[in-house]
């Protein structure tokens, strides 16, 4: 049987290769409150990511650690952050969006199909708007597809432990949505920034003009992405980034960068604005309208980035 709490109630999961982590949010006005926090780590091997094949590699064992993680809570409903490397996404403009759903799956699938040159016949298609940067009327998209038997094994899996899956979009995805009204307001007035995560299977960067996406990459990683010798290598892959937006478009006018990762330090951010000259951050507890989240741990918070957001969708 599925549980479900009123609508003030949220959880959001995320699904790194290591780790699930699941949080509970109440809402209370315009400022929700995180009232739960639990996690579970992955064995390895558990979960292996494709965007082709199915990514769990013993069903039953999944579910036994999704049972133990949600044991005594009465979730039912639930969205969910899945790694990065499980989708490809695409950005597109459009001068007039179809009205009618099906014409718009059409669409964002005919611009992946494009994009990738391959046939997706059967995905999931999750895409997020913007108004376009350059002044056209119309819309600039972001649109991400997740290969259906991908999805529909983490959605049966979670179904048969005694969960609900709602919306399931990328874990940076969701990251970014949690900060997104923090970033805005340090990046005014002119809002040309680069949004930069980094999870256990992925780094994901994102640059925007006028709030609106720019450029997007994402790259799998075959181990996190943590500690003093991984920073030579995330700082690399941000000018590989940089190089690719400033062949099309003017890097002088981009001032901040934002980092959203698990054992992100200080040296990170300092060697990331020395070397690119921008004011950058790292996004923590401090930088989200949430209650009870101050009280998390800066490792746990930044664990915790993709359930909350994840939580927090509408």
């Amino acid at each position: 049987m599925i549980l479900r709490w009123g609508q003030s109630t949220r959880f959001g999961l995320e699904i790194a290769p290591d780790l699930l982590t699941l949080v509970r949010v109440r809402g209370r006005g315009r400022r929700p409150v995180l009232t739960g926090r639990w996690t579970h780590p992955l064995p390895p091997g558990l979960v292996s990511l494709s965007p082709i094949e199915p990514n769990i590699t013993d069903p039953t064992e999944f579910g036994r650690v999704v049972r133990s993680l949600i044991q005594g809570k009465q979730v039912g409903a639930v969205s969910v952050a899945v790694p990065d490397p499980v989708a490809r996404v695409v950005l597109f403009d459009v001068a007039r969006l179809p009205a009618q759903t099906d014409d718009l799956t059409k669409l964002v699938r005919w611009h992946l199909e494009k994009t990738f040159s391959v046939e997706l016949p059967s995905a999931h298609f999750v895409h997020q708007r913007f108004r376009r940067s350059d002044g056209e009327p119309g819309h600039r998209v972001l649109a991400s597809a997740i290969n259906q038997q991908v999805l529909t094994q983490y959605e049966q899996v979670l179904l048969q432990a005694g969960l609900e899956p709602r919306v399931v979009d990328l874990a940076s995805f969701h990251r970014f949505n949690l900060y997104r009204p923090k970033m805005a307001q340090l990046a005014t007035p002119e809002h040309h920034f680069i949004f930069l995560a980094i999870t256990g299977a992925s780094l994901m960067v994102m640059i925007f003009e006028s709030g609106t996406p720019a450029y997007i990459r994402i790259k799998g990683t075959r181990r996190a992405l943590v500690g003093t010798e991984a920073v030579d290598r995330i700082l690399d892959e941000v000018e590989l980034s940089l190089s690719a937006y400033g062949k099309e478009k003017d890097l002088s006018r981009v001032t901040h960068l934002f980092v959203s990762a698990v054992g992100a330090s200080d040296e990170l951010s300092d060697r990331l604005a020395n070397r690119f000259h921008l004011t950058a951050r790292v996004l923590g507890a401090d930088d989200v309208l949430l209650d009870g989240v101050p009280t998390l741990p800066p490792e746990e918070h930044a664990r915790s980035a993709g359930a909350l957001g994840a939580a927090l969708e509408r």
